[in-house]
């Protein structure tokens, strides 16, 4: 790529997910719009698991699919519920699809807790900045949930 960087293909793809998604999902959240909540979240979390899976060696991705998938899909939910927390059924949908995903997952590979913390911690170190930048997006959820329920209290 002209000397500038040395990205593969797969890690632009998935810095192309990170920011489209979180703009999607910023601007849906805003308008209270859940199907772009959904759908922005989807795609965000999709260049994570890019990202992942490009920076780290992963023995057999293809196992993995549907399992992230699964979790993917409930953590989105889980966002859409917490824009609108009177419809349960969006907590109750994403609470199964994240313990369906994670079954899934943990019956797909061999688990051993040392090396599932190494794993974290290496993550973490890799990809310190879309942690803060999650971290900010929930702080910014947590402060607009709180004015759209003062604003509802006081009218």
């Amino acid at each position: 790529m002209i000397g500038l960087a040395d990205f593969s293909l797969i890690e632009m793809i998935s810095y192309i997910f990170l920011v489209a998604g979180i703009s999607l999902w910023f601007n849906s959240f805003v308008e209270s719009n859940k199907g772009g909540i959904f759908t922005g979240s989807f795609v965000f979390l999709s260049g994570i698991v890019l990202a992942v899976e490009s920076s780290f060696t992963i023995w057999n991705p293809a196992r993995m699919i549907f399992p992230s998938i699964f979790i993917i899909s409930g953590i989105s939910l889980l966002f859409v519920y917490m824009s609108d927390k009177n419809k349960i059924v969006f907590l109750i949908l994403s609470l199964l699809l994240l313990a369906a995903g994670m079954f899934y997952l943990f019956d797909r590979i061999n688990f051993k807790t040392y090396v599932f913390i190494e794993a974290v911690w290496e993550i973490i170190l890799r990809f310190w900045f879309v942690i803060i930048l999650i971290a900010f997006i929930i702080f910014i959820m947590a402060k607009s949930s709180n004015q759209k329920e003062d604003y509802k209290n006081s009218e």
